[in-house]
């Protein structure tokens, strides 16, 4: 797979991609929702098979970034990862049927969103 992953915490970035990499996955990161944005628009956007991206990457709301996710590639799966129980920005997340993952979390629990929510219909 390969997997945009989105942080503003350059050390959760290369964590998260450690972990992805155990598993065979392909990282790309960026540390706010412009490089996201970049990635995902970009000549190998289509390339991208999922987004991982903290509920506060950059600062901003994630909304922002999902809503420019769905824009771009709305057939696109997003998982959040946040250290946050509960704010509005996370039921807004559960609302809108996204997977959340609560930090910290072992990578194979991330593995293993990614495998379901990337899985293809014929499979």
């Amino acid at each position: 797979m390969r997997i945009l992953v989105v942080d503003d915490i350059r050390d959760q970035l290369e964590t998260i991609c450690r972990g992805l990499f155990l598993y065979e996955h392909r990282c790309f990161t960026a540390l706010n929702s412009t490089e996201a944005e970049h990635w995902l628009t970009g000549p190998d956007g289509d390339s991208i098979d999922i987004v991982v991206t903290d509920i506060t990457a950059d600062g901003n709301s994630v909304l922002s970034l999902i809503e420019t996710v769905k824009q771009v590639r709305p057939e696109l799966p997003i998982v959040v990862i946040t250290g946050l129980q509960a704010n509005m920005e996370v039921q807004a997340v559960y609302e809108m049927g996204l997977p959340v993952l609560q930090k910290p979390f072992d990578p194979q629990k991330l593995n293993n969103l990614i495998q379901k929510y990337t899985k293809k219909d014929d499979e």
